[in-house]
């Protein structure tokens, strides 16, 4: 079974000139998100604007609610699941090293921003305190995401300056004791392993003992070992997989559904509808028409 690093994410942040963009995305109450692991090479600042969710950056999970902001640092795998049966709504912002450094090696990129993306200092930094300086960090990451979103004349200054706010405003709250979290690098690679041997392989059949062969441990292990970083057995996050895959050919392509169940690794289209429906909460057709309205 051919075996790589995949998972990156094949969505273009911005261009050469202005690589940084911005989303936001909105999930009904009871909308149970999917699990979706991925990496990219950009800084990604991300924050929740209601609700919470689950989060994993590497092999750290935790909790993330309205009004937290999480860095994530280049190249550093990650995901979210599971809204806990609320509105979830959250942004991001996403942007290249570059469009920060300046001038190459000057006195800002060796002070205070190559020692804060270092991956040397753990993959990503979790922000939660409840103080002003907080409540200034998230108002400036809103007043970036708006900028970018209205895009009026001289928008392009005003991201970079807003972003340059943020960075400073993170550096002010790790003088408050708020550290980069260092992961565990034998469970994070097990992890890239685990992701990366189910997407290579996801539309075969797979079974466990296959993925325990590839790994070198025991079926029981690794049975635990996704009970307690994955929150889920090895044939629901396989199943997780092909139907995030399916939901993206749903959006993406005219395929038939039939075609894309079985492309995806379903064994019949009845099945694969049956599924999609217990985790999007309709009919692959309906999500299909719901997505051209």
């Amino acid at each position: 079974m051919k075996i790589s690093r995949p998972l990156r994410e094949n969505r273009q942040h911005g261009d050469l000139l202005f690589p940084v963009s911005a989303y936001e995305t909105k999930m009904e109450q009871d909308f149970e998100m999917p699990l979706s692991y991925h990496w990219h090479p950009e800084i990604e600042i991300f924050f929740i604007t209601s609700g919470k969710a689950n989060f994993q950056v590497e092999a750290e999970p935790f909790i993330i609610e309205e009004g937290d902001v999480l860095l994530i640092k280049p190249n550093a795998l990650h995901g979210s699941h599971d809204c806990f049966g609320t509105q979830l709504e959250f942004r991001a912002v996403v942007f290249d090293y570059s469009f920060l450094s300046g001038m190459a090696n000057d006195r800002i990129e060796q002070k205070y921003l190559n020692p804060l993306f270092s991956e040397e200092q753990g993959h990503f930094i979790l922000l939660r305190e409840k103080n002003s300086i907080q409540k200034a960090l998230f108002e400036m990451l809103n007043k970036t995401f708006f900028v970018f979103d209205e895009k009026e004349k001289g928008y392009e200054v005003l991201v970079r300056a807003y972003l340059l706010q943020v960075v400073y405003d993170i550096l002010m709250l790790q003088k408050g004791e708020i550290k980069p979290v260092k992961t565990n690098t034998r469970k994070s690679e097990m992890i890239r392993k685990i992701v990366g041997f189910v997407e290579e392989n996801h539309t075969q059949r797979i079974v466990l003992n296959s993925l325990a062969a590839y790994l070198s441990v025991s079926e029981g292990y690794l049975c635990r070992f996704f009970k307690d970083n994955f929150h889920m057995t090895f044939v629901e996050y396989v199943q997780r997989v092909r139907l995030q895959k399916a939901e993206r050919l749903l959006r993406e392509t005219d395929d038939p559904v039939g075609k894309i169940a079985l492309d995806v690794g379903f064994g019949s289209g009845n099945y694969f509808t049956t599924e999609f429906g217990k985790l999007y909460h309709t009919t692959p057709q309906k999500y299909r028409k719901g997505q051209d309205t």
